[in-house]
């Protein structure tokens, strides 16, 4: 079995497409589709379901997947273990959730790569489940997420912070340089919310529940940039991370508006697999990582 037909078998997976995998990995279709089946042949099963132009992993192509990676892994650890010392080279993929993906945070990854020019990263944004189902398939090799800690047995979380939730609308607004204000008079104003399924706005639901209260979104949006510039144009108010709203709250572009009776804060954290070897580059560039949310 070859090592290059099985990472020709996690590109085609992870991308859904065998001319997509082919284009990334700079192969002729042909060659893509030639490797795969070769694999088969020799496992005597379909690691495809093929739909069109389409293709999603079968039963045994999941079972293969986790072999794969880690497979690849291993090829990984040992050119990490016989070049140690060595400048960082390489592909290293990252999942981040959307709302950090918009934060100034990822000044942190043009650093790093500006530190290392032999290495390629591959950012994917996803919700919390998302990234915890891709790391635990061996698609990322991290996931940096914002939510309540993880406890998954199959997860290690190598860093941990935690950061506000925060209610905001429109400097020079009904609640600019107003005092604190209770949750309740909040609820007849024009809410503008992440996607329903958001780890804060569903913490804002909860929160709502217990006191037997309930609010109409106006406007429902999955941008965290763009929920941001409706807010400050005046919109309506909302809620986001902190950190989101670090540079306009400082160019007095909006406003927080002071919950008396709803604290709420989630954990930033950065998530690796507890079970596969975390390769030098990637354990760095996690450091880097967290070295930004720390500096802030």
């Amino acid at each position: 079995m070859e090592l290059r037909n099985l990472k020709t078998f996690i590109r085609a997976a992870e991308l859904g497409s065998f001319s997509a995998a082919a284009e990334r990995l700079n192969y002729a279709q042909s060659t893509v589709t030639a490797q795969i089946e070769s694999l088969e042949r020799e496992l005597s099963v379909s690691l495809f379901i093929r739909t069109g132009k389409r293709i999603t992993l079968s039963a045994a192509g999941k079972e293969l997947l986790a072999y794969a990676c880690e497979m690849r892994d291993l090829e990984e650890k040992i050119k990490s273990h016989f070049t140690e010392g060595g400048e960082p080279a390489g592909e290293l993929r990252l999942g981040f959730l959307e709302s950090i993906c918009a934060s100034p945070y990822m000044e942190g990854i043009s650093e790093f790569l500006e530190k290392y020019p032999k290495v390629r990263l591959k950012v994917t944004v996803g919700t919390t489940l998302q990234l915890i189902d891709m790391l635990k398939r061996g698609e990322v090799d991290a996931a940096v997420l914002l939510d309540k800690p993880v406890t998954e047995p199959e997860i290690r979380i190598l860093y941990k912070r935690p950061s506000r939730i925060v209610f905001f609308a429109a400097a020079g607004g009904k609640f600019s340089g107003r005092g604190p204000v209770r949750l309740a008079e909040l609820t007849g104003e024009n809410w503008l919310l992440t996607e329903r399924g958001c780890n804060y706005r569903k913490l804002l639901e909860d929160e709502l529940a217990k006191r037997g209260l309930t609010l109409s979104d106006r406007l429902e949006i999955g941008s965290t940039a763009a929920l941001i510039r409706l807010a400050a144009g005046g919109a309506g108010i909302s809620l986001l991370p902190e950190f989101d709203l670090k540079e306009e709250l400082a160019a007095g572009r909006v406003s927080e508006i002071p919950v008396e009776d709803c604290a709420m804060e989630m954990d930033i954290q950065i998530l690796v697999s507890a079970e596969r070897w975390l390769s030098p580059a990637m354990s760095r560039l996690c450091g880097e990582i967290a070295g930004k949310f720390d500096g802030e």
